[in-house]
């Protein structure tokens, strides 16, 4: 049986600036957590990992975890 989710409607864009908002999306591993965990449509997850790739490519965010 599948498992269904409401899809979440509160976010309506991701700022790469805003880095406060786009940790709560990234694991402790720094990773980008998936759709599942995040409740996220499949566009808004793609907008999701565009911003997180481009806050760490200007270092806003690291690339993997400090431990």
């Amino acid at each position: 049986m599948a498992k269904i989710f409401k899809p979440r409607t509160d976010v309506p864009y991701f700022d790469y600036k805003d880095f406060k908002t786009l940790q709560r999306y990234v694991n402790v591993y720094g990773q980008i957590e998936s759709r599942k965990k995040t409740g996220l449509s499949e566009s808004q997850q793609r907008h999701l990992a565009r911003a997180i790739k481009q806050a760490r490519h200007i270092a806003l965010l690291p690339f993997v975890a400090n431990n």
